[in-house]
């Protein structure tokens, strides 16, 4: 007797909001071929894309991106383009095409413009306070009381590049890219701040107008944070999707290792110390508009032919070009789902997939201020999983302390009694190791998966937390000297290749396309707030605490990070082949992952490893369904 398997029963709304069977699938394939083909021919003459792409390439593209081992096994596809396909499974990123290699360089040079505006300030900290009349005292243990108002205006003027990042530069990034037609426009706006800023702090002759290019500076630093693993993420092929997006890490730890470099080769000048990131600055000008625009940002505006020939120059390969284009759009008629408030405008048969009249989606689209997106973030069960998930990965990369030893390493290591130039060999240390080490995520972010390499990293950073304020201790100064410097290579091992690389590239994976910008943009909120936080609260808590339970408080605040990673931040164990399938991954709902974890997880590696029982393999959350699952069976 016939019968049908489990996930053909479910209906889309099922798999978007509750999907407790935690089924991740691709939606062309509850869609009949001889469906698929009949909508792609009216897709193709409703667009106007007769002049773009030949119907029977788009046709092709469509039936791959449905079910590619029967199109190739049917030999649907020519000679020349089932080459195209093997060679796209085995390419590496410097065998893509020209087009994908100037985008990616475009947004290294925007990481390494990340990182250097960040580090820029820390080789001028211990000078430029002085030519402004602070007195921040940090010689002792004790401070004059009359100085403490100075701690809290040079605490200030390091922390307001990352308020401004976090409560204006990042939600700009949905705006800009409106208003300024696309992520390259916006990422263009971000670099002219930049450049602007840094160039500013080094004509400064007050705290004040130094913290009011600051200011700026951070506004900038705060859209390209939210822009740039967007616009990778969007273009990038999706078998080297991860490790492309770690470029986005590793760019800003470079830039972070120049701008430490630069106070020990331009010495006793902190001003050119502290306005040289215009030099990267000057350089993201020149590329940002070398390369294409997002094809999925250009498929979310309906236009589907600047899409594809982005595509094509992106592929090298019209079918391949042609299977993303139809893939796309797919996912973003799924995604009505979720934005449709009138349930008449989609049309969903039996479990197929559903249809939105094309002038409803755009007038979805087009009603979906930035407001209304906003509070979607909260408000749609599939978004608010995200939102949360996103929130905890930013997060927990601020309670790991990394920050304390980025953005304040000079004054925790001068108060510690190391001389300012060795403080400065240490810093330049920590952001060469940490360029050196999140490299290794270039190689395992695919195969282990991001969640994994996140709870690594937390949990290999909580000893060496401890250990480094310990080390602090030692009685002798060049024991202090080599125990801190070991720690701190052994920590930011630890750190760089999860917690620095993993957060902005997980966030900017996860949202669905219509909300990817607001998304991102809020998760970078989060960051950069917490990274504010520290920057005024470090310099006055190393006066009341010390190094040693500084550096304690942030093990504790770094094991809470992991158990909130661990309960409720979503990851699966194989890679997530597009950023489509996500929507099914954050289905699966939050009671249903916190459960998973406490009574199947933790019971399971319990039994395995410390009471070193045979057990069963554990059984994974998500499954991918198949083709096959809709078909009935007969047993």
């Amino acid at each position: 007797m016939a019968r049908q398997s489990v996930t053909a029963e479910l209906p889309f709304h099922r798999l978007l909001r509750n999907n407790d069977l935690g089924i991740i699938e691709n939606p062309l394939r509850r869609v009949h071929e001889d469906d698929l083909i009949a909508d792609i021919r009216n897709f193709h003459h409703e667009y106007s894309l007769k002049d773009i792409v030949d119907v029977d390439v788009l046709i092709r593209g469509g039936l791959l991106a449905r079910d590619e081992e029967a199109t190739v096994t049917e030999g649907r596809l020519s000679d020349v383009e089932v080459s195209a396909l093997e060679r796209e499974k085995s390419t590496r990123i410097w065998d893509e095409s020209k087009e994908l290699k100037v985008i990616l360089l475009t947004c290294c040079v925007g990481s390494v413009v990340q990182g250097w505006a960040q580090g820029a300030i820390v080789g001028a900290n211990q000078l430029w306070p002085a030519e402004f009349g602070l007195i921040i005292g940090l010689t002792g243990p004790k401070e004059p009381e009359g100085h403490m108002n100075d701690i809290w205006r040079f605490s200030a003027t390091n922390a307001i590049v990352y308020f401004a990042a976090s409560s204006i530069g990042a939600l700009l990034c949905d705006p800009l890219t409106e208003i300024f037609m696309g992520r390259r426009g916006a990422l263009f706006v971000a670099a002219i701040m930049t450049f602007t800023a840094s160039i500013g702090e080094g004509f400064t002759h007050s705290w004040q107008a130094l913290f009011a290019c600051r200011f700026l500076l951070g506004i900038g630093m705060g859209a390209k944070s939210s822009i740039i693993p967007v616009l990778e993420s969007e273009i990038s092929p999706a078998r080297l999707r991860g490790q492309i997006l770690t470029s986005w890490q590793t760019g800003t730890a470079l830039g972070i290792a120049i701008s430490a470099i630069v106070p020990l080769i331009v010495t006793g000048s902190w001003r050119f110390t502290i306005a040289s990131s215009f030099i990267p600055a000057a350089m993201l000008l020149a590329l940002v508009f070398v390369g294409s625009e997002s094809p999925r940002w250009l498929a979310k505006k309906q236009r589907y032919s600047d899409a594809y020939k982005v595509l094509q120059r992106l592929r090298e390969s019209p079918v391949l070009a042609a299977r993303d284009l139809i893939r796309i759009r797919a996912q973003l008629d799924v995604e009505t789902i979720l934005f449709t408030r009138n349930a008449n405008d989609v049309i969903e048969l039996g479990n197929e997939l559903p249809h939105l009249d094309a002038q409803a989606y755009r007038r979805e689209i087009s009603l979906a201020g930035y407001g209304r997106r906003i509070i979607q973030l909260f408000t749609i069960p599939r978004v608010r999983r995200s939102t949360l998930a996103s929130f905890i990965v930013m997060s927990a990369q601020q309670l790991s302390g990394v920050n304390v030893f980025a953005f304040l390493a000079s004054t925790l290591f001068e108060f510690a009694g190391i001389s300012h130039k060795r403080s400065l060999w240490l810093f330049f240390g920590f952001g060469l190791a940490n360029f050196v080490f999140s490299a290794i995520a270039y190689f395992y972010i695919d195969s282990k998966g991001r969640r994994f390499l996140l709870m690594l990293s937390l949990a290999a950073m909580f000893p060496l937390l401890l250990a480094s304020g310990f080390a602090f201790k030692a009685s002798s100064t060049n024991v202090e000297n080599a125990l801190v410097a070991t720690f701190l290579v052994l920590y930011t091992l630890a750190y760089s290749p999860g917690a620095g690389v993993v957060p902005f590239l997980y966030s900017s994976e996860i949202f669905p396309q219509v909300l990817r910008e607001v998304g991102m943009a809020w998760a970078s909120a989060v960051c950069w707030m917490g990274a504010g936080i520290l920057a005024l609260t470090v310099p006055r808590l190393i006066h009341a605490l010390g190094q040693t339970a500084l550096l304690c408080l942030f093990a504790g605040l770094d094991a809470f990070a992991l158990l909130m990673v661990w309960l409720l931040v979503p990851g699966t164990e194989r890679q997530i082949s597009t950023m489509e399938e996500m929507n099914y991954v954050f289905g699966v709902t939050t009671k249903k992952h916190m459960h998973y974890q406490l009574k199947e997880v933790a019971p399971w590696y319990y039994s395995r490893y410390v009471r070193r029982q045979r057990v069963e393999d554990l059984a994974p959350l998500y499954r991918y369904a198949k083709l096959k699952d809709t078909a009935a069976e007969d047993q």
